[in-house]
Order: structure tokens, then C-alpha cells, then sequence
């Protein structure tokens, strides 16, 4: 049970981490929290614990609403970043679609009167 508490302990630190690591645009840390997150899972798969005993200490340490906020964050980010994405793919079928338009009537130019 005591190993069960440290690895998620360790769990919402790192899930805090990643909190922070996205509030502050350091998408370069993501992955390695990301990867020391799953390890913890994998090592707490090969423990034998109850579901209650999991279900009490995750209540004790306020899991869930770290892993929501994670979540909430994440969903906040990708949607701006989605939308910054749209925007720069609407600029550029603008700029392709002025181009193209300028070059095929540029022909006219070209005609000796």
C-alpha cells in the first residue's frame, strides 16, 4: 500500500509538471513527462492492490482534479493551436489565389499592338 501511495504521488507530481510545462509553452518537455507518467502506470499495473485501496488514495491525493485540469489544458491548447492553424491555411489559399489570379491575367500584357 505504501508503494502504491509513492507511485501516485509521483504520478500527480509529474501530471503537475505537465501542467506547468504547458502553461508556460515548453512543448520540448512534453514527451519525457509524458514517458515517466506511462512508466509509473506500468510499474503501479505490476502491483496487486485492491480498487478501493487505489480508489481511497487517489481521493487522499486529489488525483482526479490534477488529471481534469491536465486534460482541460490540453484540450485548451490543441484548440488555439488548431485555429492558428486554419488561420495560416487561410492565408495561404488567399496569397496561392491572388498569385494565380495576377499570373493568368499577366498574358494580356504580353500581346504587341
Amino acid at each position: 500500500m505504501k508503494d502504491l501511495t509513492e507511485k501516485l504521488a509521483q504520478f500527480k507530481q509529474i501530471t503537475m509538471k505537465l501542467i506547468k510545462a504547458l502553461q508556460k509553452g515548453e512543448i520540448n518537455k512534453l514527451d519525457d513527462l509524458l514517458n515517466n507518467r506511462q512508466v509509473i502506470i506500468d510499474n503501479m499495473e505490476k502491483m496487486n492492490y485492491t480498487t478501493a485501496e487505489f480508489t481511497d488514495i487517489c481521493n487522499e491525493l486529489d488525483i482526479l482534479n490534477a488529471q481534469q485540469e491536465l486534460l482541460e489544458l490540453m484540450k485548451e491548447k490543441k484548440d488555439s493551436k488548431k485555429e492558428e492553424l486554419c488561420k495560416i491555411q487561410l492565408t495561404r489559399n488567399a496569397n496561392s489565389n491572388y498569385n494565380k489570379s495576377f499570373y493568368n491575367n499577366s498574358g494580356t500584357f504580353d500581346k504587341q499592338i
